[in-house]
């Protein structure tokens, strides 16, 4: 079972992959894509979202909310709460 994280916690986690990722500082409402995001990293990003949080986030949606604050949003809606693909 995952741990559980409020939306600070995942905030803070989601911005520092994507720093690590993209080897540039980022804020919740920046483009991820701007800050040097690639596909193969989106696809990374991807992944480790649900390796952390257990929450699974197709690639698409990183493309189709590609700023923090709406992937923090994703995450941390309840299960079944939604349509995360």
């Amino acid at each position: 079972m995952q741990p559980e994280f409020d939306e600070v916690e995942i905030r803070r986690l989601v911005t520092k992959q994507v720093e690590t990722l993209t080897g540039a500082s980022a804020g919740k409402d920046d483009d991820l894509f701007d800050l040097g995001l690639t596909s193969v990293n989106a696809a990374l990003l991807s992944t480790w979202i649900e390796a952390t949080f257990g929450v699974s986030v197709a690639m698409r949606t990183v493309f189709e909310r590609p700023e923090i604050g709406l992937l923090v949003a994703v995450i941390a809606q309840p299960p079944g709460g939604g349509d995360q693909s």
